[in-house]
């Protein structure tokens, strides 16, 4: 018996020894998709070979089913000490053959966990009826990611993008409808490049503004151009980095968007990313209701002046279920969610899915880097990786590190030993891993790890199989 989120099936062995179907329902309102499910799994395998269409189906959903089946036994999952979050034995969940495939370092993802984070954050959602998600793509700069994101999450309203680079990939290759750069753009080559983007078939793009000058940049782009964009003003809600300061200063900006051609007023983004990891739940919801309370002032001046906010957007994954619950913005930008690094596993956890930080209901931990030990001395309790600054990073604090094969504590930790290689001192009582060995890290910030990568691996750690490489588009700095 095995449950999945979208299809209920029991088992039985024929006389033949093969599997076949006894009873199943759809535990999701998609009846007709289980049955179609079921149609093609019953195909031939002749029949299979010789159509195109059914071969392709047939794939995907026999991996699908066997996913399905395998989640009754899932993995193991360890929590880190002092840690609210979940990861997994990865490199120990492999096969031998998918191991020996990836050449270090790496940065994989756990798409099992990453599914179980979709999931929750789904049903996280559900608590919130009205409130829309747009995911901020940051964290994967991945076309594959922003369509995936897009497919799972009912409520996606489109999704956040902090460069130009990311914007076009979600666009272009993610299939993304609506993309908002939630972050100010300024130069003349840019938004002509946004604007190629706005001039896409059903593609919108709206912008953060501050300032009135890139009101008027913006404006003539837009109108050279012969596309709108949706313009969104940035409030400064005690971040002090971007946005504008108070109801009055937003509402000489929402004027000024009224009188240009090729704008539409949208609404304003408060966001502060500074309340993400405050650790305790208390203080990080005390922090939200005084930025909200910020927010609304803004919302009442400008509707008072007869401009209505369409959006109201901010919140990332430490914050984003209290914003929500605030009644004031009815748009949250999380995005480190479907990773959760090792900085937000230091987070108080209380989801309104009913999670306490433990078992079913926590995040999991899905981003890890492979690194292979290239060194040793059993005197220093020291393994020497091949995993330096060019491929974790270290601006969070340092990566947890697993031994494959360990019982799950914190059993060594890591510091810098420079641009190609990492430091792991191992703990008296557990064996400093030979040359050759692998070993995982959980990022500390997931962001510019992934950044220094140019795939990501997708694997699955209940089949033990290496399933895809999916590009990561939009890495590098801030073009």
């Amino acid at each position: 018996l095995s449950c999945d989120p979208v299809l209920l099936v029991l088992l039985q062995k024929n006389s033949q020894g093969k599997s076949t179907f006894i009873n199943f329902h759809g535990s999701k309102p998609s009846f007709a998709r289980t049955i179609w499910w079921l149609f093609v799994l019953s195909f031939p395998r002749p029949v299979v070979g010789k159509i195109p269409e059914v071969r392709m189906l047939h794939c995907i959903q026999r991996r699908l089913l066997h996913r399905t089946i395998a989640m009754a036994q899932s993995p193991k999952l360890y929590f880190a000490k002092d840690s609210s979050v979940a990861y997994n034995d990865v490199a120990g969940c492999l096969q031998k053959a998918a191991l020996d495939s990836i050449d270090t370092p790496a940065l994989l993802v756990d798409r099992v966990a990453l599914d179980h984070n979709l999931a929750l954050m789904e049903k996280c959602m559900e608590k919130f009826p009205g409130i829309m998600i747009r995911p901020h793509g940051k964290a994967h700069k991945s076309g594959d990611m922003a369509r995936l994101q897009s497919q799972v999450h009912a409520a996606f309203s489109g999704i956040c993008a902090q460069k130009v680079t990311e914007a076009e990939t979600f666009a272009k290759l993610g299939g993304v409808k609506s993309v908002f750069i939630s972050n100010e753009v300024v130069t003349g080559k840019k938004l002509e490049h946004l604007a190629r983007l706005a001039g896409l078939p059903d593609v919108e793009i709206r912008l953060c503004v501050d300032d009135a000058a890139n009101v008027r940049t913006i404006s003539a782009t837009a109108v050279q151009a012969g596309v709108v964009f949706g313009v969104v003003i940035d409030v400064d809600v005690g971040q002090k980095r971007c946005g504008v300061s108070g109801p009055s200063a937003a509402l000489q900006l929402v004027e000024l968007i009224h009188s240009l051609p090729g704008l539409r007023f949208d609404g304003i983004q408060a966001y502060h990313g500074l309340l993400q990891h405050i650790g305790v739940q208390e203080e990080r919801k005390e922090a939200v209701a005084a930025i909200a309370a910020q927010a609304k002032s803004v919302v009442d001046v400008l509707k008072a002046a007869g401009f209505d906010c369409t959006v109201v957007t901010g919140g990332g994954t430490g914050t984003f279920y209290l914003e929500a619950e605030t009644g004031v913005y009815n748009e949250v930008q999380p995005g480190s969610y479907i990773f959760m690094d090792a900085a937000y596993g230091r987070d108080e956890w209380r989801l309104p899915a009913g999670g306490d930080g433990a078992g079913s209901e926590s995040w999991r931990h899905s981003l890890y880097v492979l690194t292979t030990v290239v060194s040793r001395n059993e005197e220093r309790r020291l393994a020497v990786v091949d995993a330096g600054t060019k491929a974790i990073s270290l601006d969070m604090g340092p990566p947890l590190v697993h031994l494959s094969g360990s019982d799950g504590c914190s059993v060594a930790k890591f510091s810098s030993g420079g641009d190609e290689h990492g430091l792991v001192y191992v703990d008296e009582g557990t064996p400093v891993p030979p040359i050759g060995s692998v070993i995982t890290l959980v990022p500390g910030h997931c962001d510019p790890a992934v950044n220094m990568y140019d795939r990501m691996t997708m694997i699955s750690t209940d089949a033990g199989t290496v399933d895809a490489h999916w590009p990561i588009s939009a890495r590098g700095p801030g073009n």
